[in-house]
């Protein structure tokens, strides 16, 4: 059950002129390369311009932008800073030390483009993943709407603002003025991927298709097709599954049904799978369905999901089983970003971090405390781990003073258009789902919608088809007294259950026992009964009639705890907090950016709490480099010796200071000066350092005997790298830079 994410499977496909009818969306899996062949799905990321700042008129047509900054996104422009490679910190920073000491503010982007290949009555849309934070989006000088929050996607109906035959622009304004606006980092600007997405006017809606597997010789698809076109429409929908391979299996077709313009209709059909290959941990196997939307018979429009067919059950008696055998959550916490890189990772480097996670033992991951990006979750499809996606840190109340939070929103009605689908319930106007009538849920009247009750929807509906999606998190210890929390907890459930009927919910409670969870509401409504470093409480409330499986949704590293969980069936796991050092969360530790969690640093070095989780989960184990005193010499080693000029590549190159054996001196911390010639540049640098440093130009500080220079190739040839440091034999290593696209691993990376 996994969403196809459209990936880019080009580097500089289309990067301004959108073609009128076939572009790669995306890979669906490890073997096939899904292509649209009726919608247009155009990678966005490259071709942008930048301005650090508010810039009066920057959403104008005629904006005069010449003086820009040229980049691509994803972009973090907090991580850089004002002027790079200067330092970023300041103890004086309004984020404060919960958003480590990194600047906020306003920022522009625009990107001049031309849709001259797009036939007459295509409807046209922008797809942005992400961008930190109340993104105001406007085209050709037209405000299209703002999205506050910063961890979902959302989609813009452009059509009425473009010109079909024409030059466009786009401009984004990025804010996170108000401060502080999270107890962690959350960076700024326009930081996940961006498409353009051209349909016909009968199309597949946004995040429309379900697929679910209700038994493993089954696949089952609902979708809906919205008719934005001017006459009524003979429609049927085809679903042509792929397995691994990219065998086809035969195709399944749904009886017609007359669409009226401006209605909608949803279509559901099963494919029968045999022999099917499953999803688990260890063997992530991936099919694909492409979904086509006939109109009287001709191909219209076609969406592409990638699906897992596997089994995931939970039991207040046995806990978790995946395809029926008993597994347990070895989880970790992640909050997302990737240290030097910030909150623009590229897809390479998260696959890495994961990489090393997997080799402590972790199958799990916890998106602390905000949904991932889509991309996220195709490399937890393909690497074989579970989720639990979690919507939000905070609901109606700020935990601190953070008047920049989430809790700024949360109960606000949305603005229309929100860039979503409607939410269960609601009335209003949100692009695709604007002429499908509202629905209700429990029996509730139409009515507008709260931002929560939206950002919930485009949760559930973006997410619900990836298999490594166990559960949803409505919540991260959530404040609010529990007589505000029951209903709004209530609404959520509802909301996932609606959408995603075949997934439970649960939360990760703030002292369940003390705040009225234990006894209350709260243990019936959710579906998995979770808590935060209360165990005991956990347990007694999973085993209370009607008995529900628990979770340690967090937990400190003392290995101890596993023994609680491995001797009570009821516990399905554990989170640790956490499994990567993060910034922020560093108030009153400065010069520190950042506290002292994690079972690897900041840039993977696995710290010796990681090494006893690793025997504890029982991975192979592996054991630290050996040390030395001396230092003579700097030894470089990339992580991957070819490297794309696709920004979601990267190579970390490592520099460490060493003995003349080649022992790490773990003591030094001299400065590292790298530099590059031939097609490549340097990214970032960084060291894993809590210490505040610039990660951009090209000298770090080592940090116990190590530095890394992050590269990535301009073109195609050789790429050489070295580092230096006084007093010590020069370092070098040459890596080869390639144009193809970067294709993310499938089961065991590295």
């Amino acid at each position: 059950m996994a969403v196809s994410t459209l990936r880019k499977a080009a580097a500089g496909v289309l990067a301004l002129v959108l073609a009128p009818l076939t572009v790669v969306s995306g890979t669906a899996d490890a073997g096939t390369a899904a292509v649209n062949r009726y919608r247009t799905v155009a990678d966005f990321d490259a071709g942008w311009l930048f301005n650090y700042g508010d810039a009066s008129g920057a959403g104008g047509a005629s904006y005069n932008d010449g003086g820009w900054r040229k980049l691509s996104v994803p972009h973090d422009w907090s991580i850089e800073g004002r002027n790079p490679p200067a330092n970023p910190f300041s103890q004086s920073a309004p984020s404060t030390g919960r958003g480590g000491y990194l600047p906020s503010g306003i920022g522009w982007y625009r990107k001049h483009f031309s849709l001259a290949g797009v036939p007459a009555g295509r409807r046209v849309s922008l797809e942005f993943d992400g961008v930190m934070a109340n993104a105001s989006v406007y085209v050709n000088g037209t405000l299209i709407g703002t999205h506050p929050y910063g961890y979902t996607g959302f989609r813009y109906d452009i059509t009425a603002a473009a010109k079909l035959g024409g030059d466009n622009v786009v401009a984004v304004k990025t804010d996170t003025t108000s401060q502080p606006a999270s107890r962690y980092y959350t960076g700024a600007g326009i930081y996940r991927d961006v498409r353009l997405i051209a349909t016909d006017p009968v199309h597949i809606g946004q995040w429309a298709t379900r697929v679910t597997t209700p038994d493993n010789n089954t696949v089952h698809a609902e979708t809906t097709v919205v008719n934005q076109g001017g006459a009524a429409a003979s429609v049927s929908v085809q679903g042509v599954l792929s397995d691994p391979g990219g065998a086809a299996l035969p195709a399944v077709t749904t009886a017609a049904k007359t669409i009226a313009a401006g209605a909608s209709a949803t279509f559901a059909y099963d494919v029968p799978v045999s022999n099917p290959k499953l999803w688990d941990l260890a063997n992530p196997n991936l099919y694909s369905l492409a979904t086509t939307v006939l109109v009287g018979g001709t191909a219209v429009d076609d969406d592409i999901t990638s699906v897992g067919i596997r089994t995931l059950a939970f039991s207040p008696s046995s806990g978790m089983s995946l395809n029926g055998k008993t597994v347990k959550f070895q989880g970790v916490a992640l909050h997302q970003d990737l240290h030097g890189l910030g909150m623009a990772a590229p897809q390479r480097a998260v696959q890495r971090r994961l990489a090393q996670l997997k080799a402590l033992g972790v199958n799990a991951i916890r998106t602390a405390h905000d949904p991932p990006s889509p991309a996220f979750l195709e490399l937890t499809d393909r690497m074989g781990f579970l989720v639990l996606d979690e919507f939000f840190d905070v609901w109606t109340q700020h935990k601190y003073s953070d008047l920049g939070d989430y809790a700024t929103y949360f109960n606000r009605t949305a603005s229309s258009p929100t860039g979503t689908p409607a939410v269960p319930g609601a009335s209003g106007s949100v692009p695709w789902s604007i002429h499908a009538p509202a629905a209700t849920l429990n029996g509730s009247a139409s009515r507008r919608s709260a931002y929560y009750e939206v950002d919930a929807t485009s949760v559930v509906m973006r997410d619900r088809n990836h298999p490594s999606v166990a559960m949803w998190s409505t919540g991260n210890e959530i404040r609010d007294p529990i007589a505000t929390r029951t209903p709004l907890l209530t609404r959520m459930v509802a909301i996932a259950h609606s959408l995603d009927p075949g997934r439970p919910v649960t939360q990760a409670l703030f002292r369940p026992s003390d705040s009225g969870d234990v006894t209350g509401a709260t243990r019936t409504i959710v579906d998995v009964f979770g808590g935060n470093y209360r165990p005991d409480e956990v347990i007694q409330a999973a085993k209370t009639s009607p008995a529900r499986a628990g979770l340690f949704t967090e937990m400190g590293t003392d290995t101890s705890a596993w023994t609680t969980v491995r001797n009570n069936a009821v516990v399905t796991g554990l989170f640790l907090w956490t499994g990567v050092a993060y910034l922020g969360e560093a108030d009153g530790l400065w010069p520190r950016a950042e506290p002292d969690f994690g079972l690897l640093d900041g840039v993977g070095t696995v710290r010796p709490i990681g090494y006893s989780w690793q025997r504890t989960w029982g991975a192979p184990t592996t054991s630290p480099p050996a040390t030395g005193t001396t230092a003579n010499r700097v030894l470089l080693s990339p992580d991957h010796s070819t490297v794309s000029t696709d920004v979601d590549d990267v190579s970390y190159v490592k520099a460490t200071v060493a003995d003349a054996s080649g022992r790490v001196v773990t003591g030094s911390s001299a400065p590292i000066t790298f530099s590059v010639s031939g097609p490549g540049e340097l990214v970032a640098v960084d060291s894993g350092s809590p210490v505040q440093e610039t990660f951009r130009g090209p000298v770090r500080k080592a940090y116990q005997g190590v530095a890394y220079g992050l590269v990535r190739a301009t073109g195609a040839g050789t790429i050489t790298v070295t580092a230096s440091s006084a007093g010590l034999t020069l370092g070098t290593t040459t890596l080869t830079g390639t144009t193809a696209p970067f294709v993310p691993c499938s089961g065991s990376c590295n």
